[in-house]
């Protein structure tokens, strides 16, 4: 998925390019076929498990994975590459493929399979990948492991995949939901015992308390909505509603201090009606409006427009920063976050789950230091 605004070399940018043969290929895996070891170990393996060539073009795979793939015909992933296998959306991106491409430097797999080819040693690691197939987006998480064999004197990888995707959820689910439920739990029993002491006025105590509760609505709401698209249960509410409706709308979501910070750009009068789901929308604009509002100093600003692209309807969120492009390719990773080593990683993915998969539109950035950074939704025209 290649993003506007971040330069890409030209070249191999990674991994070494080159592929064998289709006739070396095929000699590969007869070798694969023939061997005891290699058929019972992809059959004893729970989980996903492959044997890459040198040049990391997958020569066999275990049922659980051919499954997995609706690739039932051994032949239909060999001679692949990984990320060419799964669908990996960066796989365009490179000149040879998989493993060429700017954002291979952060793969786990892709550094398991160097490792294991270049000294001969077992490698581990998390690979974190973004697939796109049949036209929906994903994200999947695997524990990688990679060890050396040797088969008539040919030297092989064994790669097994074990899915930690649903462990990665529920953790990212502790850190942000159960975080955030913890502190509004907290709030409420502050204001409620403010109350009970008569240490504050009945009405303003009341509001507070509304607020908080609304809080903790809208927290569990977003994640109720989250977890029934990564299950393709969340069908949208389509309504009418104005560009400037949207936007009236998220303004008055929006707490004072935040409000104040972003800069709303007018709109064109004219511009016509859409057909939306508000509630979904407004979720993702506001992920963007906080993002685009963490990443800059504290007092800074960001703004926000609505504007038509090739025809369809588009809300962009900007910021005056630059992202690095460590950052720019694992943005919408569901795992991968900028605040901490195990960071939170769920706004800029929720964006775009809720955006391309409920939605059907399409959800992106540019980032340069000419224009920052820019998060856009451009829905269906």
């Amino acid at each position: 998925m290649k993003e506007e605004g971040l330069p890409l070399e030209d070249g191999p940018f990674f991994a070494p390019p080159g592929r064998a043969t289709s006739a070396e290929v095929s000699d590969q895996v007869s070798l694969c076929l023939v061997d005891p070891v290699i058929q019972a170990v992809l059959e004893a393996v729970d989980g996903y498990a492959l044997v890459l060539n040198p040049q990391r073009q997958i020569l066999a795979a275990n049922p659980a994975l051919l499954e997995a793939l609706s690739k039932g015909e051994p032949m239909a992933c060999r001679g692949l590459k990984l990320g060419e296998a799964l669908e990996c959306v960066h796989v365009s991106e490179g000149t040879e493929g998989c493993g060429t491409s700017r954002a291979c430097r952060c793969c786990g797999a892709l550094l398991a399979e160097l490792a294991t080819i270049d000294t001969g040693q077992t490698a581990s690691g998390e690979y974190l990948i973004s697939i796109e197939r049949n036209g929906r987006w994903e994200a999947r998480e695997f524990r990688v492991r990679t060890r050396p064999l040797t088969v008539a004197g040919h030297r092989l990888t064994l790669l097994t995949l074990q899915d930690i995707s649903a462990q990665k959820r529920r953790e990212a689910l502790e850190r942000v939901f159960l975080h955030d439920l913890l502190n509004a739990l907290h709030g409420l029993r502050n204001w409620t015992e403010l109350l009970r002491g008569a240490g504050a006025e009945a009405t303003t105590v009341a509001e507070r308390i509304i607020e908080v509760a609304g809080h903790l609505t809208d927290e569990v709401e977003s994640q109720r909505r989250l977890l029934q698209a990564e299950e393709g249960e969340l069908n949208p509410d389509l309504r009418h509603l104005s560009p400037d409706g949207v936007l009236d709308n998220l303004m008055a979501s929006l707490d004072i201090e935040t409000a104040a910070r972003l800069v709303r750009l007018p709109t064109d009068p004219n511009a016509r009606v859409l057909l939306t789901d508000p509630a979904i929308l407004g979720r993702i604009l506001t992920n963007m409006v906080l993002n685009a509002l963490e990443a800059v100093p504290h007092g800074g600003q960001a703004k926000i427009w609505y504007e038509v692209r090739s025809g369809r309807p588009t809300f962009v969120v900007q910021n005056p920063g630059c992202m690095v492009p460590e950052v720019a390719d694992r943005i919408f990773q569901r795992s991968f976050s900028t605040k901490a080593p195990k960071g939170r990683g769920l706004g800029t993915y929720g964006m775009k789950l809720l955006g391309e998969t409920v939605l059907g539109g399409t959800v992106g950035f540019t980032t340069n230091w000419e224009e920052g950074t820019r998060f856009f939704i451009t829905l269906p025209g």
